[in-house]
């Protein structure tokens, strides 16, 4: 039973099981399996759901107690400050006003921009921006691993967050849902062509290492549909030396600065 609530509360970090088991690529009517606790994942099938939620298989068998304080700890917030009620408010005022604006950029990207915690790398992550109940939100997957690499651990993130539409910039603001440790935000320029196919902006975060030092750096969406292979697709993410990538991309994110220019901006179209 330990191994079903934690299955349980993984899941809970995605709209529904149906999008867990899409993602996964494992059967719905035998994973609902595993969450009703009839039967046990395979050893294989288990190793498929722990590389997926991106914990170790030691630790998706813990106890159910231990699990939430130590692998996935619960962040409550014991006193608001008085301000917190009004300004959560306006945001979700900006949200929800933001559905109709945003409806073109639905759909799923590739994230390309140089890496926090890997100097000189250039990190490709999956994002889907998506509909939700009372607006549009997005998530991002990583893969932190370079995509090279043979019988090395792979180690996923998965990030939940909204999308705001303000003053005709895209605003992106996530966190990191498994362990809860980071705030990132996104700010896009929008596109004005017909057709689809880049965003450009800049991201503010900290490194994934030890130091945590907040950065900046350029970023740039590639568009790849309404709805993609999944499992496929993020085969493709993960950390690449630059010239393991096309010269186009790397313009794009380019972080150098402009000669007696103090302030770091984003390159747009």
């Amino acid at each position: 039973m330990d191994f079903v609530q934690n299955l349980k509360l993984l899941c809970s970090f995605y709209d529904s099981t149906a999008e867990v088991c899409r993602k996964m690529g494992v059967n719905r009517t035998q994973f609902n399996k595993y969450l009703s606790g009839q039967v046990q994942p395979s050893k294989a099938n288990l190793k498929i759901i722990c590389d997926f939620f991106g914990v170790e298989e030691f630790e998706i068998l813990m106890p159910h107690d231990k699990f939430r304080q130590e692998v996935m700890p619960e962040h409550t917030l014991a006193q608001q400050h008085p301000a917190l009620p009004a300004y959560f408010s306006k945001m979700m005022e900006l949200y929800d006003q933001s559905k109709i604006g945003l409806g073109r950029y639905v759909g799923w990207y590739y994230e390309y921009y140089y890496s926090l915690g890997f100097p000189g790398r250039i990190f490709c992550s999956l994002i889907e921006i998506a509909p939700r109940q009372d607006g549009i939100g997005f998530s991002r997957y990583e893969r932190l691993i370079p995509v090279a690499s043979k019988g090395r651990k792979v180690t996923h993130c998965h990030y939940q967050g909204i999308a705001i539409n303000l003053c005709d910039r895209i605003f992106l603001m996530d966190y990191e849902t498994l362990t809860v440790n980071e705030i990132t935000q996104t700010v896009l320029f929008p596109s004005y062509k017909s057709q689809l196919t880049r965003l450009f902006g800049v991201k503010i975060g900290v490194s994934s290492k030890s130091h945590r030092e907040p950065a900046c750096t350029r970023v740039m969406y590639q568009f790849l549909g309404e709805t993609i292979d999944f499992r496929k697709q993020f085969r493709h993410c993960g950390l690449y030396q630059p010239d393991e990538l096309d010269a186009d991309i790397k313009d794009c994110i380019d972080n150098q600065q402009e000669r007696d220019n103090p302030l770091f901006i984003a390159i747009g179209e």
